[in-house]
């Protein structure tokens, strides 16, 4: 791990090296200095006069993101209009982008996922050039979030949101449990080192409603897992149980393998101990329902922890254990691999009349300092990403010491989703497969026997070869931390 993450630091240095040779550097002693120094020198240059960016803002930020609006209008002179929409309608407002090139945006702010379809369209604009005058500073960040900010070895997003899955446990359950457990499985429980084992756990706490387990009456059922398995979202959860890279490096798929099977079988098993109706849930439901007490154990994003402290109807506030992504064993060996199931940053529209002036924003948002302290704002749902985050108090404060902790630690194991264009297609066939298996309506072994073959359709739609150098490339720059 530490030779990849070496790997992509000289990489990306490398990057804006070569770009620092026809670049001046801007002053300043730090990247929030010189993105405002750059702004300034940009409008004096071309004589603007009220300069303003537009940017389709995700609506989950639009209560915290107008403080920062203001600041840089206040610092710079440029003024900022955000317009926000819910996250699943952005990636389809950026491609109506691509065709009409009306230039009515300067900014997207989505997802990493998105970089893909739009680069291909033509509407993403690389971020190299305006990077060399800026030299700004990822030290902090673990490999595979660099590596998510590039496509095809350039530039096109700047991340900041560590929304990779994790997993979290009652500790009031728990302790209940303590002696029983220990007698039963020879340890204290705990946070689980594989998938194996937190299905192991889910099945030993799982509790009927009435049922009466270590001296508590339980007047609601207990699940012994919560999790995403709907459609649009199991894609972002079944990367942890495969561990491994989905394809081959001429992107020939690993699913239909001894090794996928397994992968869908024990993501599909440990619904049983989930609640009924989970195959149709997302956040708004999964949220409240671990608020409520309901379950013994989630997986999901960090931003659920601070979600169960700090909700005032939350049965679970100070009873949660933030754990590491479970593993699986490859060839013997523990894997972890924690996907980013979303994670919030900036692009830049190619069709913008100011691309320049728009980076300099969007690099002085995610900048080390004035990062920190959009992670730390409570109102914002950005989260711990970067090892400054450690130390600072205001982020410790809001999200708890151990959250931020495991976090961190949990961002070695951090991969990207599918970073090749058509993903969605990638991610539908597969959502489709793992929803009949875990209906019961089909097995294992023939859900990959068919996301197989649609994987292969959706490369061939596209093109193979194209296909092929953007998932290589995507590898050799550590987006899945594992290589060929």
């Amino acid at each position: 791990m530490r030779k990849s993450l070496l790997i992509i630091l000289v990489l990306t240095g490398c990057m804006i090296f070569a770009a620092s040779t026809y670049a001046d550097l801007l002053p300043g002693a730090t990247v929030e200095e010189r993105c405002i120094n750059g702004a300034k020198a940009y409008i004096k240059k071309h004589n603007l006069k009220d300069p303003t960016l537009t940017v389709l803002q995700n609506a989950l930020f639009k209560n915290a993101q107008p403080k920062y609006d203001k600041q840089w209008t206040e610092l710079t002179g440029v003024k900022i209009k955000s317009i926000p929409y819910g996250y699943t309608d952005i990636p389809s407002k950026i491609m109506a982008e691509a065709v009409a090139k009306t230039g009515s945006w300067d900014v997207f702010n989505h997802f990493p996922y998105s970089v893909p379809n739009a680069v291909g369209g033509g509407v993403m604009q690389p971020l190299d050039e305006y990077a060399a005058k800026v030299r700004p500073d990822f030290s902090g960040y673990a490999g595979g979030y660099t590596a998510m900010q590039y496509y095809k070895g350039k530039l096109y997003f700047l991340s900041l949101d560590g929304d990779h899955i994790c997993l979290v446990l009652r500790t009031d359950i728990m302790d209940l449990a303590k002696d029983d457990y220990k007698a039963k499985f020879g340890k204290d429980p705990g946070c689980p080192e594989t998938m194996q084992e937190w299905e192991q756990m889910a099945i030993y706490f799982h509790t009927k409603k009435g049922e009466t387990r270590w001296g508590k009456t339980f007047d609601e059922p207990l699940y012994g897992a919560l999790a995403y398995r709907s459609m649009n979202f199991a894609y972002r959860h079944f990367p942890p149980y495969f561990g491994g890279l989905l394809f081959d490096k001429d992107m020939n798929p690993q699913i239909d393998t001894p090794r996928g099977i397994k992968a869908i079988e024990d993501f599909s098993s440990i619904v049983k101990y989930m609640p009924e109706d989970v195959l149709g849930w997302a956040t708004p439901q999964i949220y409240p329902f671990w608020a409520s007490g309901q379950a013994f154990s989630v997986m999901s994003f960090p931003s659920i922890v601070g979600m169960g402290n700090n909700n005032p109807k939350s049965k679970v506030a100070g009873k949660q254990r933030t754990c590491i992504i479970p593993g699986v064993k490859v060839n013997g060996k523990l894997v972890r691999r924690s996907t980013q199931a979303a994670g919030a940053g900036w692009a830049v529209s190619a069709y913008s009349k100011h691309p320049e002036l728009a980076y300099y924003f969007i690099q002085w948002l995610a900048a080390p300092t004035k990062g920190d302290e959009l992670i730390a704002d409570r109102k914002g749902f950005w989260d711990p990403m970067r090892a400054s985050n450690l130390t600072n108090k205001p982020i410790v404060d809001k999200f708890g010491k151990e959250l931020v902790e495991r976090t961190i630690e949990n961002a070695k194991y951090a991969i990207s989703l599918l970073m090749i264009e058509g993903n969605y297609e990638y991610f539908n066939v597969m959502d489709k497969a793992l929803a009949l298996v875990m209906q019961g309506s089909i097995s294992p072994a023939e859900a990959a026997k068919r996301i197989e073959k649609g994987w292969n359709d959706v490369t061939e739609d596209i093109g193979r070869e194209e296909q092929i150098e953007a998932w290589r490339k995507g590898v050799e720059m550590g987006a899945y931390i594992d290589k060929f």
